[in-house]
């Protein structure tokens, strides 16, 4: 099974995502004319990391990356497939949104610390700088479900408690906190010091996953829990489509910087471990609101 998104995907989700979130946002979160660090980034079926030295090493993560998410797909997709089924409640799902959003609320701070080991690349620092840019805002839109879909004041959300706290049962103890709050596992450690660079481009290599996470969210949403209002959906449409482009952030990143054996080892080493850490995250989440 392949998580990538095919051209079609693409324009389709780009051309109606741009129409409903200009339509319901007062501000611009989608990429624009801002400054991109690679050119032609943005373009549609972006052919780039075709003729980069380590291409073959992106094609080999990305296989693996496939069969770890395929194997724990229940749990990978964010919870996703049991909303599709209708398995969660409104209230269930209510406490999962506010567990999530103080990972969303966080991540941009957790992307822009890669700066500060980047700096002398000035092409993989402009590239954290302009992925921490456009998660800035994301932690709104999740706010307004919550609030519009959802019935809970901002101030409530700003100020609710993390669902499942790092020593609860089947948190995975370390794993919580280092999955959601942005703490580094050994594997990371080992990763960022060897290659700081590879340490960045994991992080938009795990966004790879989401497009296909919020359009079966957004659609389970509007066809399984009968939800009307856009404007209270426009978090899962966005993230629909805007992680293509910041995965690919970080497979140029390890397509022309990933030459190093011992740093492909070390990312690959660190992937699993991220991917274990997510899973085990979720998993403890799910058990949470289902006993709530």
């Amino acid at each position: 099974m392949s998580y990538e998104v095919t051209e079609q995907d693409e324009r389709i989700g780009r051309e109606e995502t741009q129409k409903k979130i200009s339509a319901i946002v007062p501000r611009e979160l989608l990429p624009n004319g801002s400054y991109a660090p690679v050119p032609g980034i943005f373009d549609i079926a972006w052919k780039g990391l075709l003729d980069l030295p380590a291409y073959d090493f992106v094609r080999s993560m990305r296989e693996l990356d496939n069969s770890i998410i395929k194997e724990n797909e229940e749990w990978a997709l964010r919870l996703a497939p049991m909303c599709i089924r209708g398995e969660l409640t409104i209230e269930q799902i209510k406490q999962h949104e506010l567990f999530t959003f103080k990972f969303t609320d966080a991540f941009p701070i957790s992307i822009a610390r890669n700066v500060f080991e980047n700096v002398r690349n000035r092409e993989v620092r402009d590239l954290i700088l302009r992925h921490a840019n456009e998660e800035m805002g994301h932690s709104e839109l999740q706010v307004d479900f919550l609030e519009r879909g959802l019935g809970i004041t901002r101030q409530e959300v700003y100020d609710s408690a993390p669902l499942v706290s790092a020593t609860a049962p089947n948190a995975g103890s370390s794993d919580h906190k280092a999955g959601f709050f942005g703490a580094d596992t050994e594997e990371m450690i080992a990763l960022r010091k060897e290659s700081p660079e590879l340490a960045y481009a994991l992080v938009p290599f795990q966004e790879r996953v989401v497009p296909k996470q919020m359009r079966l969210m957004g659609r389970a949403l509007r066809e399984k829990y009968g939800f009307k209002d856009e404007h209270a959906l426009g978090f899962f449409d966005l993230h629909s489509y805007i992680d293509i482009y910041h995965e690919r952030f970080g497979v140029y990143i390890m397509a022309k910087y990933g030459t190093n054996k011992r740093s492909q080892e070390l990312f690959r080493a660190a992937l699993e471990d991220r991917r274990r850490v997510l899973v085990n995250s979720h998993r403890s989440a799910y058990y949470a609101v289902k006993g709530k």
